[in-house]
């Protein structure tokens, strides 16, 4: 067409080629400016392709936004059809992607919002594109991204009853290559909707970012079953210099039912903008992108004092596991799916547990048809911990038991059962594969702070000297623990200055020693220890862990509103960050209103109830009984309190909020002897000290004044 004239438009260079149609550079003889011409391919032309070319036409033209482009006409010549649109001068995001780094995240920010602005405007003229990829998006000379062919585009009011559904999918289809950013609904024929272009931002965002896709197979069809069943590449295992919100906003994009995505362009550009922070101060601090080909065991990661200047690398920070294929057990051949549904499920969920790397399930359902041999397991996938079960069913019955495996030294971690009738098998799956993820998370918490604990601490790294301050606090509730945790993060923060979460842990245990009475100095344990959190918060903002430990010392700092903001952030930002979620029912329940107390208790109850053998199961149990004492409700907080006890006896503030419950019980005999417990535990215990701690963690005196109650009544405290 070079050279020639259509109509008012003198054709002067070809720009590029399509499956569907060529694009050519062209003047307007009338107007005297540059356009872009879209002829329809003279090869292969159908029906169903010339009602595509039309609906390109239609549907953008339905649109007037910046940041999609414009179209100003369509025509006919005798041999084809063709679209008059703006031209832009620019380069498609697909050429300007680093395949080996992504882009620079900022730039990525940049981009998606305006390319979430743009779909937004789109979705709310009833506009789905269907097919977006880097390829049909344009950034201009001047920064500008513009949104391109809408040749695949519907409207929300059609019905999809056509061919133009699964044409991306065909090899001979025009549209070759698409299925690498198409959603799972599409990609099984189900009827889909806008949230189908929001899982392509999805892809597309990951893409910019690392520089690769989050779904990869070597076909067609393994790439299907990556896109449906896998889990998506993790962005901070070869980006850990960037947030784990980064990441958690991603990973809601790319979830596999439409109902659990972000519902509409408008939450993910708030998402965005939430994010935004997260990425400033990371550029401000100026931490280096780094790649990490694996993880290692703990004991591997010693290195001489000294050497860390900055944090440690994800390939540290993270607990490598691989969930191996439930196996079926029954005699019914089609329980095989149910078992793979669940295994499905908890590789999902997976990816809201902080601290954990999980194979892909492609990767993992390699070992689909052979008891695994954890060794070549562990050195086939990269990884330490292995989680697999068994399924049996009798009638409408389910039993599914799971275990967790160090395949590094053989040994069974854990291991548990779970029974449930199969009334809706899609809700069972869920139901049982996020029990068992809430439990896994909490073994892991468990077993890497034991790996940590077993090693001289002058062989830690910094994350190692942070799991084994956790582990001598979780284990072995007492003042020597505290302090000699304490010692620890001071040594990991030396090591790491930059490393948010010893800086947050050091809050944490500061605090805890002002909680418990045995700071030699509460006031500069207590500043110095919402200065550490206040630090961590500055270095690592969307960190679950530093979240999560900021949470607990602000409340205890007397800061419940800005306590209750950072608990609610790490449970958005890792949704299975069970310690997160204990933390925001102490919040609630000790400082919120009525509708916070009953959101308390449904966060305890679910805590305790599905992970009855997690790490922080004492303290969500004296968590409970304080807000049960807040109610005055004594003998439910006498029992919670009670059961923390069992299970963590040197738990001092418990001690007191059981003795409290025992004495509003009219008890007053076994009130004295458990306050004599806690004497024993710590002599310097104060009455002073403990009515100063619980007026700073209670929204008014008088509701301070019932967790001491009791003991007034017992004659343990002054009235």
């Amino acid at each position: 067409m070079t050279g020639q004239t259509v109509g008012p438009y003198e054709v002067l260079d070809k720009l590029g080629e399509g499956g569907m149609g060529v694009v050519y550079k062209a003047r307007d003889t009338r107007l005297r400016r540059h356009v872009a011409l879209k002829f329809l391919s003279g090869k292969d032309i159908t029906a169903t392709t010339r009602t595509r070319f039309l609906r390109e036409a239609q549907a953008a033209s339905a649109l007037n936004h910046p940041n999609i482009v414009t179209i100003y006409d369509i025509g006919h010549t005798a041999d084809s059809t063709y679209i008059v649109m703006e031209y832009l001068e620019g380069q498609p995001i697909s050429k300007l992607i680093n395949r080996a780094a992504g882009m620079e995240v900022t730039t990525v920010l940049d981009y998606a919002t305006q390319l979430a602005e743009a779909l937004g405007a789109a979705h709310a003229a009833g506009v789905v594109h269907r097919d977006l990829k880097p390829g049909n998006v344009i950034v201009t000379s001047d920064g500008r991204l513009k949104v391109l062919d809408f040749g695949l585009a519907k409207f929300d009011s059609q019905v999809e009853t056509d061919a133009t559904q699964t044409i991306s999918l065909t090899l001979q289809g025009a549209f070759v290559g698409t299925v690498a950013y198409v959603a799972p609904e599409q990609s099984m024929c189900q009827p889909s909707d806008h949230r189908a272009d929001i899982f392509s931002f999805g892809i597309m965002l990951h893409e910019m970012i690392t520089g690769s896709r989050p779904f990869t197979g070597k076909n067609t069809l393994v790439l299907l079953h990556e896109i449906n069943y896998g889990a998506p590449k993790s962005i901070r295992e070869t980006h850990p210099h960037l947030p784990p919100t980064l990441e958690a906003l991603v990973f809601k994009l790319l979830e596999k039912r439409p109902r659990d995505r972000y519902q509409k362009m408008g939450d993910v550009l708030a998402a965005l903008k939430n994010v935004r922070p997260d990425i400033e101060d990371l550029t401000h601090i100026g931490v280096p992108p780094v790649r990490v080909e694996a993880d290692a065991p703990v004991s591997a990661q010693a290195t001489e004092p000294g050497s860390y200047t900055s944090p440690p690398s994800v390939g540290v920070e993270k607990t490598a596991l691989a969930v191996l294929p439930f196996r079926s057990i029954s005699a019914d051949k089609e329980d095989s799916y149910l078992a793979a549904g669940i295994s499905s499920e908890i590789i999902r969920a997976l990816s809201g547990v902080p601290g954990v790397r999980v194979a892909s399930q492609l990767a993992s359902f390699q070992f689909r048809d052979e008891v695994p041999d954890l060794t070549k397991v562990a050195q086939s996938l990269r990884i330490r911990y292995v989680l697999a079960g068994s399924l049996r069913r009798a009638g409408n019955r389910i039993r599914v038991i799971a275990e967790l495996s160090d395949a590094v030294e053989g040994t069974q971690i854990w291991s548990r059962t779970y029974d449930r009738a199969l009334e809706d098998i899609f809700a069972v799956q869920e139901e049982i594969a996020n029990a068992i993820v809430g439990a896994t998370g909490g073994q892991l918490i468990r077993a890497r702070a034991e790996h940590a604990s077993t090693m001289p601490a002058e062989s830690l790294d910094a994350w190692g000297l942070v799991r084994k301050a956790y582990h001598f606090v979780n284990f072995a509730y007492h003042s020597g623990a505290i302090h000699e945790a304490v010692e620890l993060l001071r040594r990991a923060i030396a090591l790491a200055p930059e490393y948010g979460a010893a800086h947050a842990f050091l809050g944490l245990y500061l605090s805890q020693r002002v909680v418990v009475s045995i700071s030699r100095d509460p006031d500069l344990d207590r500043a110095e220890s919402i200065a550490a959190v206040d630090r961590a918060l500055q270095l690592a903002p969307g960190d679950p862990e530093v979240l999560e430990n900021a949470a607990l010392v602000l409340f205890n700092g007397g800061k419940p509103e800005r306590a209750t903001t950072a608990a609610r952030r790490a449970v958005e930002v890792a949704p299975f960050n069970l310690v997160a979620w204990g933390y925001l029912g102490l919040c609630l329940g000790w400082c919120g209103n009525q509708m916070d107390i009953a959101e308390a208790h449904r966060i305890f109850d679910r805590l305790i109830h599905n992970t009855p053998d997690h790490p922080s199961l004492p303290y969500w149990l004296y968590f409970k009984a304080g807000t049960y004492t807040r109610e005055g409700k004594w003998q439910e907080a006498a029992s919670c309190a009670g059961r923390s006890l069992e299970l963590q006896p040197r738990f001092t503030i418990a001690l007191a909020e059981y003795a409290n419950a025992l004495g509003c019980l009219g008890r007053f005999e076994e009130a004295r002897e458990v306050m004599g417990k806690l004497r024993a535990i710590n002599p310097k215990a104060s009455c002073e000290a403990y009515k100063y701690e619980l007026i700073l963690t209670n929204r008014t005196l008088e509701e301070a004044e019932m967790h001491t109650r009791g003991l007034v009544a017992a004659g343990i405290f002054p009235v």
